[in-house]
């Protein structure tokens, strides 16, 4: 509707498949705000359910995410499609809400599951730790640089896992992602630490609380 779309014109899948063509990869992340509508659109889109919840979002998003995939695939049958997971909703502006954690869980899953068949198509998860700031103040629920990082490691180590990359990074395992002691790091875990990065100099060191 024009209330969540503003004033911007709906982009056609057509376009944005003629957009990509001949790219090696695409990273789709657009479906991150559908189940949020479940709370606020009227009830009727949801099959006058009384009171609609994230779930019955999730067979919309993968019909939409099949559609624009397949419109990709037309084009460009060699392209890789990573579709990226939505990540975890924000409490107190900067952390993830632990109290909502399951349920982003849950809808990552269906619609992972939904597409689990298309072709040069896959999954990338992106878990936000949680007691770390991770949200930015400015635009809110939006991720903040340590957000991105995460995003962005886990989609690099996608693209060296399904060969669109020769060469990946050298990541930390799972447990690293929540780590904060960024001078106690090895190079890798400070890689995957969302709250540490690699400085020019070679060391891990903090992420600064930034500007906005």
């Amino acid at each position: 509707t024009e209330k969540w779309r503003g004033p911007l014109p709906i982009v056609p899948v057509s376009a944005i498949a003629q957009g990509v063509r001949g790219a090696d990869v695409v990273v789709l992340a657009n479906f991150v705000n559908d189940a949020r509508n479940a709370m606020y659109c009227p009830h009727k889109c949801y099959g006058g359910l009384d009171v609609p919840d994230a779930m019955n979002t999730t067979d919309i998003t993968a019909a939409n995410l099949r559609r624009t995939i397949r419109a990709i695939h037309a084009e460009s049958p060699a392209v890789v499609v990573l579709v990226l997971a939505r990540y975890a909703d924000a409490r107190q502006v900067l952390y993830v809400n632990e109290r909502t954690v399951d349920r982003v869980a849950a809808i990552n899953e269906a619609i992972k599951a939904k597409i689990a068949d298309e072709p040069n198509t896959h999954w990338v998860d992106s878990p936000f730790p949680t007691g770390i700031p991770m949200f930015q103040t400015l635009n809110g629920g939006h991720a903040n640089c340590r957000g991105d990082d995460v995003m962005a490691s886990y989609v690099v180590e996608a693209m060296f896992k399904h060969k669109v990359l020769a060469k990946g990074l050298a990541l930390g395992g799972a447990g690293c992602l929540a780590r904060t002691d960024c001078g106690a790091l090895d190079l890798p875990c400070c890689s995957r630490a969302a709250a540490c990065h690699v400085s020019p100099e070679g060391g891990c060191v903090p992420y600064s609380a930034g500007l906005q």
